[in-house]
């Protein structure tokens, strides 16, 4: 066997081929240099806890926008929140390394109501022999979100409406989720403010995974369903 076969075959002993091998050898040293970084951090993952991952984490923005360089093979992706401290990011952009997952996180500075839709649970029957129902309230929750306000990326572009309009708006940015309460002219509470939903933005997201913007036209100060949403 001449020197090359040697080298292709204890490259391909830590996997199947030579890409596999440099991969996982790749992974090995990334793995460490997170480990032993002095920069490294322990982070939770989606507001669970229970579970402490490792990164490497640096402001790119002041602390409002922070890079996320996790463990190789880390189980995360956009739209996943990480709590570093006691601040909670979303994380909004993906590098494309392939050994070490990246990621762009924003801090979430607010929450945003979600309901879900209500259940209709069938009970039986009723003396006439009509059928009866129990509606179950859809859950309501509150997603940590990215706001921004009075910003020209708020508006919409094929709406011609005046600069000064801006000052109503508000982008909201959260998981992509789907429930009742996010439609078109649904309101939502931020700020003690009330908004009505005009836009929905899914082109962050694929499958399902990602962000969704929502942006909102302010109608007023907080007086619908407040007890909802408390």
């Amino acid at each position: 066997m001449n020197y090359r076969a040697k080298y292709i075959q204890r490259l391909n002993s830590d996997g199947h081929n030579s890409r596999d091998a440099y991969q996982n050898k790749s992974k090995i040293i990334a793995k460490q240099q997170i480990l032993n970084s002095p920069n490294r951090y322990d982070v939770y993952l989606n507001l669970d806890t229970s579970v402490t991952h490792y990164c490497v984490t640096k402001d790119k923005d002041t602390y409002k926008k922070r890079k996320f360089i996790f463990l190789p093979d880390t189980k995360v992706d956009m739209g996943h929140y990480v709590t570093h401290g006691e601040l909670t990011y979303l994380l909004t952009a993906k590098d494309t390394n392939e050994v070490t997952p990246q990621f762009l996180g924003e801090l979430c500075t607010a929450e945003f109501p979600v309901k879900y839709a209500d259940e209709k649970k069938f009970l039986g029957y009723d003396n006439l022999d009509r059928p009866v129902y129990e509606i179950i309230p859809g859950k309501i929750t509150k997603l940590p979100c990215i706001t921004k306000m009075n910003d020209a990326s708020t508006a919409i572009a094929d709406s011609n409406e005046p600069v000064n309009l801006l000052a109503n708006q508000v982008m909201v940015t959260i998981p992509y989720t789907e429930a009742s309460s996010i439609e078109l002219n649904e309101q939502f509470d931020l700020y003690n403010e009330n908004y009505r939903i005009i836009r929905i933005d899914p082109s962050s997201s694929i499958n399902k995974i990602g962000v969704l913007r929502i942006t909102g036209e302010r109608e007023g100060r907080k007086n619908y369903n407040e007890e909802a949403y408390e």
